[in-house]
């Protein structure tokens, strides 16, 4: 009974299979494969003989899922030895299972073998009496003869919930695939016979390149001809495929000096620069004279940083605050302008130091304090103290000269007093000489009592009159 089941499953299988042989991705399919148990291994024997193993007939419905995974349920109906006990007894029952189990699968299309692992629930019926679940666990291995029919072959070992149910089984058979045929390919055209078909080829009626999508590159520059402004000269694309040989970025077609870099907007011309000194005469402010790019064209002769059109001391280096001439002193004030170019001072004062007003009390007190012998023009000691310290402040002013003016007052003759007060005048200048002071700085003149400050009649005023005044000046 059972071989004529197989023989009619096997006849059925070769009948359909002619039917769906164009198909290569059916979802459905149906194995029909003979099944081997063995229930006395390893429960009750340690060996795994095949005179243990009892036939049967097992039909599976598979879906496919996706790539990877298959929806099965198999039917078995066999007889098998089942163990009564661990000491050998069994007895023959009839057996009938239906499980669920999904297959991992490595699929690849065309492939000759396709392998799989299985797991999954089933059920089991033993005499139509008795009713047990099971787990089982395997692998198939399936052999492709055509595109729907394989050689089908699995082993799978069945853990039984109840005691001595542990089994192993063995199957092989054929499997073949469910669904529609596919149509056949449609012949590929390829006009212009580059190997590229008409659907995929943009130029199908050239001849062209893979890289270009069947468009033909004459010049080889990767841009196909029908985008080339110059099919025939190796260009650039962001150029339209022509080239520029002086690299500014105009091709050389719409390019009036092809060979030398110019700006575009000079239709790739470089621009006039009659100097030489790298600014262009549009925009050099010296266009007849070599300068400096930082100087608009400029030049600067003494490097002061002020171009020689701006300085007025081209020659000379000096600094922008005073347009190019020199300040020695660092005051803000030229040399050419400055009284006092080596020492700083205020423009108020002509570029000289002020006098402060501590110092002019020095020559205010040195008019009264500096004395002499009565009648005579010799200097008393205490004088030569007050003197020094006038001689301190020409030192401390380089720039500045000294007036020295003799007075008296009206006692005696007119021509003794005049000939005293320059003798004195004299004496004072003599001895800031004596401590260093240039006599080119100095000047005294004698005034007698023709200049007095006070009333004679007096004896003060007779004393203020008296005097040798000290005035620093710039000459």
């Amino acid at each position: 009974m059972k071989t004529a089941l197989l023989l009619i499953a096997f006849s059925f299988l070769l009948v359909i299979t002619p039917s769906f042989a164009q198909y290569e991705q059916a979802k459905d399919g149906i194995a029909v494969r003979a099944s081997f148990a063995n229930y006395q291994w390893p429960q009750i024997k340690d060996d795994l003989e095949t005179s243990d193993f009892t036939t049967g007939m097992e039909i599976e419905y598979i879906r496919h899922l996706n790539n990877a995974l298959n929806l099965a349920v198999p039917l078995k109906l066999s007889r098998a030895n089942l163990p009564l006990d661990e000491m050998g007894d069994f007895e023959s029952v009839g057996l009938a299972s239906l499980d669920l189990l999904l297959q991992l699968k490595y699929f690849r299309q065309k492939n000759f073998i396709y392998p799989y692992l299985f797991a999954g629930l089933g059920t089991v019926v033993e005499d139509l009496d008795d009713f047990g679940f099971a787990a089982p666990l395997g692998a198939g291995l399936d052999f492709r003869l055509s595109k729907h029919l394989y050689l089908s072959a699995k082993a799978e070992y069945r853990v039984g919930f109840d005691d001595l149910r542990d089994n192993v089984q063995l199957g092989g058979g054929l499997r073949v695939l469910l669904g529609p045929g596919e149509p056949e390919p449609e012949p590929v055209s390829d006009r212009d016979g580059d190997g590229i078909p008409d659907g995929q080829d943009l130029c199908p009626e050239q001849a062209g390149t893979a890289g270009l999508n069947g468009c033909p590159d004459t010049d080889l520059d990767g841009v196909p001809d029908g985008q080339d402004e110059c099919p025939d000269e190796a260009g650039i694309a962001s150029l339209s495929g022509c080239p520029d040989t002086d690299a500014d970025g105009l091709a050389d077609k719409d390019d009036e000096c092809p060979e030398e870099f110019g700006p575009i907007d000079n239709n790739g011309c470089p621009l006039a620069d009659s100097d030489g000194d790298g600014v262009v005469d549009s925009e050099d402010e010296c266009p007849g004279v070599a300068g400096l790019p930082a100087f608009a064209g400029c030049p600067d002769t003494d490097g002061d940083g002020v171009p020689d059109k701006d300085d007025e001391c081209p020659s000379e280096f000096g600094g922008a605050a005073t347009n190019g001439c020199p300040d020695s002193d660092g005051d803000g004030i030229s040399n050419a302008e400055d009284r006092c170019p080596n020492s700083a001072g205020p423009a108020s004062n002509q570029g000289c130091p002020e006098i402060t007003d501590e110092e002019k009390e020095i020559l205010d007190f040195a008019t009264q304090a500096v004395q002499f012998e009565t009648g005579s023009a010799r200097l008393r000691p205490e004088s030569r103290e007050v003197l020094n310290q006038i001689v301190e402040l020409m030192r401390r002013y380089p720039d500045y000269s000294l007036r020295i003016s003799g007075h008296t007052d009206s006692t005696g003759s007119a021509s003794v007093n005049q000939r005293l007060s320059e003798e004195r005048a004299k004496a004072c200048y003599d001895y800031l000489v004596s401590q260093g002071i240039s006599p080119d700085r100095m000047s005294y003149a004698g005034y007698g009592e023709t200049r007095p400050i006070a009333d004679n009649r007096y004896k003060d005023g007779r004393e203020q009159n008296r005097r040798v005044e000290f005035d620093l000046f710039l000459k």
